[in-house]
């Protein structure tokens, strides 16, 4: 029982280099005291060893990962999750005529989307700038001539 132990304990502690996540490793921990509290005498059976690697698991996950996580902190990315948001002041191509206040169509993102321009009308090559959003309908406005940045079609 001693040698099953020991080898669990090895292969739980190797499988947190392939599954990481910071628990695997103290089950393999808990495992590596099991075959210590056999050896030493102080558990002796099946049922004593699982009720002592359950306890013990749970006390080193419990008690270390924590500390362990603010040790070896994780890679983390802050992006924002508005897509709108990121692309309101976005150049855009004019795809289809946008007439005064009526819907025409915008590259955008790789495809075409209705978009209207409230105050002017925006011919077909023309370049637009997104300013809002109204369910699916993109709000554009002229961009000056002088303007020189890349749209994103």
């Amino acid at each position: 029982m001693l040698i099953y132990w020991l080898a669990a304990g090895v292969v739980l502690i190797v499988l947190e280099f392939v599954i990481p996540g910071g628990v695997v490793v103290f089950l393999g921990i808990a495992a590596l005291l099991v075959c210590l509290l056999i050896w030493a005498g102080f558990v002796d059976g099946h049922m004593a060893a699982f009720t002592a690697w359950f306890i013990l698991s749970l006390l080193l996950l419990v008690s270390l990962r924590g500390l362990v996580q603010r040790m070896m902190p994780g890679d983390q990315s802050w992006q924002s999750t508005d897509e709108d948001a990121d692309a309101y002041g976005t150049i855009v191509e004019v795809a289809e005529t946008i007439e005064n206040a009526a819907e025409g169509r915008i590259h955008f993102r790789g495809s075409t989307w209705p978009a209207t321009c409230y105050e002017h009308t925006l011919n077909k090559g023309d370049r637009a700038r997104m300013i809002a959003r109204d369910n699916l309908i993109w709000i554009v406005e002229p961009v000056d001539e002088d303007v020189s940045l890349d749209f994103e079609a």
